[in-house]
């Protein structure tokens, strides 16, 4: 839900450059007849679903510099930490080359009709033989300007490197676990700098997901790409608004008869009815206020009857909020808009307020269909993780979908209630903080799940 801002965690830093520098050395002593790590490369036809737009290859020691720019502590599960613990996974583990290829492909806007969004594509690449390689979905966790968008990774400036966890974590499961990697932007993202993002909208947000899966299926299965051989194996993974994503798409995926391996929903607000909503109306303080905004504006691009601006929000939030929460300002601009005690409720009309009270209201009913639980019945093999003290994302989200799916009788579900973490109000919220440790606990299920 949260723009994740990476912390760290474990084993020193000086252990860790040496022990990834001798691996890297390693690594290069048997890739020695590799001079250029930018070989001349065409991923995908650019006449099927996918159209690549900008490619970029990195080796080993490219993605060790990358995290090393990350902060590293020891009290937190960081990048660092999840690196370190990648290399271990294969035995006689030597990294594979990396290549990021910008991705447009066909998918529908906020009204249903055709456009292309964008997105990245990381594979691996190998000079030995053709990786055989599963494919897994990653997707991003809430951003709130579009430029952090995953197909906006490369063009970082070292200082936002922190924004882009999955995209740094998507480069070191390329070159560490030899998976083929698709992350959508989604709507309002990207490229797509004309429309709202539909945060926590079912519909939308699956289809735009869905559609890159589906698109990087079609491109893998017919075009000879020279460095893998997709495996047949599909796999979904997201936290926090990657989360929801992930159990959304899943549904849209097995509605469309695509097969699905492993899904891997970390830390989502699926119950906006019965847990989120609630935090919307509390009398105390929420940590990251600048979330209500997003799913004000993200609703009232899809259902603007329902959520009118001015229906929903009081003076000066009916001015400031839609203005400034276009994806062009960051969370500090937006936050600094919402009321100072960080009450999110009180940006509402009263009116709005009495119709999240009623149950058969127009706004209940909508919150209602995009519940991402609820309406469906998993067919997929899941993992459900969420911290027990998350304070964005709370554990209800957790046990609803838990006591949802137990009662349909499903044996297909995992359930994982991670311990409760120690807070550190001074470096930031739990569930930001325990992000990381959620994508390696996620990585680890899915790595499994594929051999």
């Amino acid at each position: 839900m949260m723009n994740i801002k990476l912390k760290n965690r474990n084993h020193s830093r000086i252990m860790k450059v040496v022990a990834l520098s001798i691996m890297f050395v390693a690594a290069m002593l048997l890739n020695s007849c590799i001079k250029d790590h930018n070989p001349d490369y065409t991923p995908v036809n650019n006449t099927g679903e996918f159209e690549v737009i900008e490619s970029t290859t990195l080796n080993y020691q490219d993605i060790v510099d990358q995290v090393m720019l990350l902060p590293d502590k020891s009290d937190v599960f960081d990048c660092h930490d999840f690196l370190y613990e990648a290399t271990k996974m294969e035995p006689g583990f030597v990294p594979y080359l990396v290549r990021n290829d910008v991705i447009k492909y066909y998918s529908t806007d906020n009204h249903g009709k055709k456009i292309q969004l964008t997105g990245l594509m990381v594979t691996p690449i190998s000079f030995s033989a053709r990786v055989y390689a599963p494919l897994l979905s990653l997707n991003h966790a809430t951003q709130i300007l579009k430029k952090l968008a995953p197909s906006k990774w490369k063009t970082a400036k070292y200082s936002e490197y922190d924004s882009y966890p999955e995209a740094v974590l998507a480069d070191i499961m390329a070159s560490t676990m030899g998976w083929i990697i698709v992350m959508p932007d989604y709507q309002g993202m990207g490229d797509d700098v004309g429309e709202s993002h539909p945060f926590c909208v079912r519909e939308r947000l699956a289809v735009s997901t869905a559609d890159m899966v589906q698109g990087a299926i079609k491109s893998l299965s017919e075009y000879k790409n020279p460095y893998v051989y997709w495996n047949k194996k599909t796999f979904l993974m997201g936290y926090s608004e990657g989360g929801y994503v992930t159990m959304v798409a899943a549904r849209e995926l097995e509605a469309r008869n695509v097969k699905l391996n492993g899904v891997a929903c970390l830390s989502g607000p699926y119950d906006l009815t019965g847990t989120m909503l609630p935090l919307m109306l509390a009398d105390s303080a929420f940590p990251e206020p600048y979330f209500l905004p997003m799913v004000v504006v993200g609703y009232n691009a899809i259902y603007p009857q329902a959520f009118a601006y001015n229906t929903v929000l009081k003076a000066p939030y009916l001015t400031d909020l839609p203005q400034y929460t276009t994806g062009f300002y960051d969370e500090t601009v937006v936050n600094g808009k919402m009321p100072p005690d960080k009450i999110l409720k009180k940006i509402f009309t009263d009116a709005f307020i009495d119709s999240l009270r009623n149950p058969s209201s127009q706004a209940m009913q909508i919150f209602s269909q995009n519940n991402g639980h609820m309406g469906w019945t998993p067919k997929s093999k899941m993992l459900l993780w969420h911290c027990k003290n998350d304070d964005c994302v709370l554990f209800g989200n957790f046990t609803a979908a838990k006591k949802r799916f137990t009662d349909l009788g499903l044996t297909n579900i995992e359930y994982q209630e991670w311990p409760p973490m120690i807070p550190k109000p001074a470096q930031g919220t739990v569930h930001a903080e325990i992000a990381i440790k959620a994508f390696w606990e996620g990585a680890k299920w899915i790595y499994h799940n594929s051999k």
